[in-house]
């Protein structure tokens, strides 16, 4: 039975050059069995697994082996082989190493950096990111690049970045740490817009005695309007309709109890 030495990359098809290139074996003359296609996972950064061949070695015919002094000989089929699985074995664990570093005995702060500058490259270039952090809370700004393109109509690729991110930062984390992705201040302004909207809508909700309906925004966005509104004693505020994206109605308190009016347009 011929011995095996299996090969991993990130494709097929680089494996199975690799194999070559470690066997010194034509490629119309490797024999191999394909163990895994291998997978990209999102967006080529989780869930990432690689390609793995299983290679036939085949045997040095005897004839074809060039005679060798004492002091010079070449080792046999057996040690080839051997040193061949060894250096295989070893770049194995090197590799599992690596990735016990990367999704191990990085802190969340690291890992979230790592993952977003490739987002981010993805989309853009010559863009650079800032952290700040505390115990509950890490803010990452995007400086640079190609701002319009990060952001996206209404903010929507900017908010799916942060979900994203979100999402493999606190992965591995018992504490829920909240994820804020910022380019060029757009979140800062996005605050302020909306917290002056909040105040807006507020006022006319009072002046003509009715509940206003405004929106549909996101949870984040949601939260802001809530927040903004929530020492106004005037007045409060509620989410309605179903799905990622709700409305937000704002009541009177002169009205809160009684009957349900019909909301005024914002």
């Amino acid at each position: 039975m011929l011995p095996f030495i299996e090969f991993e990359a990130k494709n097929v098809e680089r494996a199975v050059t690799k194999a070559c290139d470690a066997l010194k074996i034509p490629r119309d003359q490797l024999k191999h069995e394909v163990l895994s296609f291998g997978s990209t996972g999102i967006f080529g950064l989780v869930g990432i697994k690689k390609a793995r061949i299983r290679v036939a070695i085949p045997g040095i015919q005897k004839a074809d082996a060039a005679p060798c002094s004492e002091g010079n000989s070449a080792p046999p089929d057996d040690e080839l082989v051997e040193n061949a699985a060894i250096q295989d074995h070893s770049q194995k664990s090197e590799s599992k190493s690596i990735d016990m570093e990367s999704s191990m005995f990085l802190d969340s702060v690291d890992r979230g950096r790592l993952v977003l500058q490739k987002l981010v490259d993805s989309v853009t270039s010559d863009a650079e990111i800032v952290v700040k952090s505390s115990n509950k809370q890490i803010v990452y700004t995007i400086r640079g690049g190609n701002s319009a393109a990060l952001i996206g109509k209404r903010g929507q690729i900017l908010e799916a970045i942060q979900y994203i991110l979100k999402k493999i930062v606190n992965k591995s984390s018992e504490d829920r740490t909240r994820i804020i992705v910022d380019i060029e201040g757009y979140f800062s302004k996005r605050q302020d817009d909306l917290q002056k909207q909040a105040s807006r809508i507020a006022e006319k909700a009072c002046q003509n005695g009715k509940p206003v309906v405004i929106g549909r925004f996101n949870p984040q966005d949601r939260k802001i309007i809530h927040i903004a509104l929530k020492n106004d004693r005037r007045v409060k505020t509620q989410s309605m309709g179903e799905g990622y994206l709700k409305k937000i109605i704002v009541l009177p308190q002169q009205t809160h109890r009684q009957e349900p009016l019909t909301p005024a347009e914002p």
